[in-house]
């Protein structure tokens, strides 16, 4: 799994929020994770929203030289899980007690 064959030091960004959601990011020089631990209330416009954000970022890391953006979730958290399918992403393993997805573009 590319979360535990990792050769470089990850470092994380946060501070990045939604109207209902909070985002911490971890990257290095191999991946970007977008880690979601919660979300407060999850309506269309929310989704609508990371809809979005999700193109703006997908736009900036590909030109950035990134293959996909990894989320990594609580397993047991069937709304953010669910989220992430209806987000495009492809759920590919787990690492660290996490479920782990990828997104590679539309």
């Amino acid at each position: 799994m590319l979360l535990v064959q990792q050769t470089h030091v990850s470092k994380s960004l946060n501070g990045l929020k939604g109207s209902c959601f909070n985002i911490r990011l971890e990257y290095n020089q191999d991946f970007i994770i977008i880690h979601l631990p919660s979300i407060d209330k999850m309506t269309k416009e929310v989704f609508v929203e990371m809809q979005y954000m999700l193109e703006d970022w997908w736009d900036f890391v590909s030109i950035m030289g990134y293959k996909a953006i990894f989320a990594a979730v609580d397993p047991n958290d069937q709304r953010i899980n669910k989220l992430l399918n209806m987000l495009k992403f492809k759920y590919v393993d787990s690492a660290e007690g996490l479920s782990v997805y990828q997104f590679k573009g539309k």
